[in-house]
């Protein structure tokens, strides 16, 4: 079995890179099979049995932190002799102790925020708010708007847990620091706050009764002046 690994924190290109992938396989009317924790059935069951058409297969996982210890054996051990091609989608980077358990990748591609990303990101504190508001346009000319939201609500999802519980936060070493720096900025009330006003507005946006920018801007405002 060919395995392929795609993983990284610019998850909107992974995700891109898939379907490429997945319109391949396609066009070449191989069996697409995306397996869910919930739903697929037994990992080892599905990557062993053979096609029920005879074809060839794309075998899609992205739920690489979901796999148990004895799953990740039984595919180092078998990998070699499985049919088919396996992509491991990680939606951010896979962390070092899981990729320890992976056999070695034919192919690992990772995908990196560009650099206005993480220096809007890590802008994000109170007193910045015309910096904010400058580098979040300017990220949204060349990005979706929902992208950019994601990333912001999972970036004060971080700064609450490790204001919280940092020693469980499953994170590299350099990057728990940066975070535990940010959060020092902010008050914890008004993190939970943050994350309230943004779950408000993914309801809202998707409902068609907000604008996600302007909202953006907004909330900002309101917090980070």
């Amino acid at each position: 079995m060919k395995f392929i690994i795609l993983h990284g924190d610019y998850f909107i290109k992974s995700y891109e890179r898939l379907e490429k992938f997945v319109s391949t396989a396609k066009s070449r009317d191989w069996e697409i099979i995306k397996w869910s924790f919930d739903e697929g059935g037994p990992l080892t069951e599905q990557l062993s049995q053979p096609s029920i058409f005879s074809k060839e297969r794309l075998f899609v996982i992205n739920e690489v932190e979901k796999i148990k210890k004895k799953e990740f054996e039984w595919i180092r051990k078998n990998i070699v002799k499985l049919p088919g091609t396996l992509v491991i989608l990680n939606d951010g980077y896979i962390p070092a102790h899981i990729l320890r358990e992976l056999p070695k990748a034919d192919k690992t591609e990772e995908f990196k925020l560009p650099k206005i990303i993480f220096t809007m990101l890590d802008s994000m504190y109170p007193g910045n708010v015309k910096m904010v508001l400058t580098l979040l346009h300017q990220t949204i000319e060349n990005n979706p708007p929902e992208f950019v939201f994601a990333l912001i609500a999972r970036l004060f999802r971080d700064l609450y847990w490790v204001k919280t519980d940092p020693n469980s936060i499953p994170y590299p070493s350099w990057r728990v620091g940066k975070l535990k720096s940010q959060s020092l900025k902010f008050k914890e009330e008004t993190i939970k706050e943050i994350i309230n006003r943004l779950a408000k507005l993914d309801i809202e946006v998707k409902t068609s009764k907000a604008n996600l920018i302007s909202s953006l801007d907004l909330l900002i405002i309101k917090h980070l002046e």
